[in-house]
């Protein structure tokens, strides 16, 4: 019973924590009156994109408060996944297609991928209960996990570049960061100790938050870039979490 109660518990904040972290993409939309930088790269040269702009940021705060309400959570998460999910379909794809050998176009669909699947996970936990599409969801949401680690190898300098100074080893952490991306990404999609492998990638990534993100922002805290990095990876922390919570993660063998 204690178990259950702490899963319930960091299932709530994990649904919360990706409100806020929608609520804060959606509110840099209208303040900016633009489009979230590169996850929803909409042309400039598109008409209206201003107004573009700023309904994407009305959507995304939206479902973000939805989501901070109870009541609503399933249809916030369901907006919040189909919103996101267009992204990868309509903006991210074309490219990828385009371009596949490009693997930063790669980590772009990886990325919101798995924000969106983190909305859809929550809301079909919440409204039907685990089953065989939550399960492809999950292994989905592994394949995402593997992106992430392979990008770390490949931008291994870059990563540890983002790595605070304080911390010895940088470059040696780049590469232990993706072992364990890819190690979760396995391990979900091969249906193996899921709910370990989500707990320590929501671990993981929940480090990030608070040793990379958080620092850089208090250092440039009108910084448009660093604000939308800061909840871009809350969105994804919380996703990770959703998916450590879910009743179907805690079938895994």
């Amino acid at each position: 019973m204690a178990s259950r109660g702490r899963s319930n518990s960091l299932a709530l904040a994990a649904a919360i924590g990706m409100a806020a972290g929608l609520c804060g993409l959606g509110v840099l939309s209208l303040i900016y009156q633009d489009t979230a930088l590169q996850w929803e790269p909409v042309p400039a040269s598109w008409p209206q994109h201003a107004v573009l702009g700023a309904l994407s940021g009305l959507v995304l705060l939206g479902a973000g408060v939805m989501m901070a309400m109870s009541r609503y959570r399933a249809l916030g998460a369901g907006i919040a996944g189909a919103f996101i999910g267009l992204w990868v379909l309509g903006l991210h794809l074309p490219k990828v297609v385009a371009h596949p050998a490009d693997l930063t176009l790669w980590l772009a669909v990886a990325e919101c991928a798995a924000m969106a699947l983190g909305g859809f996970l929550l809301r079909r936990e919440m409204l039907a209960g685990p089953g065989t599409l939550t399960d492809i969801e999950l292994r989905l949401f592994g394949a995402c996990c593997v992106m992430f680690g392979v990008s770390h190898f490949a931008y291994a300098r870059f990563t540890a570049g983002m790595v605070p100074a304080w911390l010895p080893e940088r470059l040696g952490l780049a590469y232990l960061t993706g072992a364990i991306h890819l190690g979760v990404g396995l391990a979900l999609v091969a249906g193996i100790r899921r709910r370990w492998a989500a707990t320590a990638e929501a671990l993981m990534m929940t480090s990030f938050v608070l040793l990379v993100h958080l620092p850089r922002v208090a250092a440039k805290p009108g910084d448009r870039t660093e604000l939308t990095l800061l909840f871009v990876a809350v969105t994804l922390t919380a996703a990770a979490w959703i998916v450590a919570t879910s009743r179907t993660a805690l079938k895994g063998r």
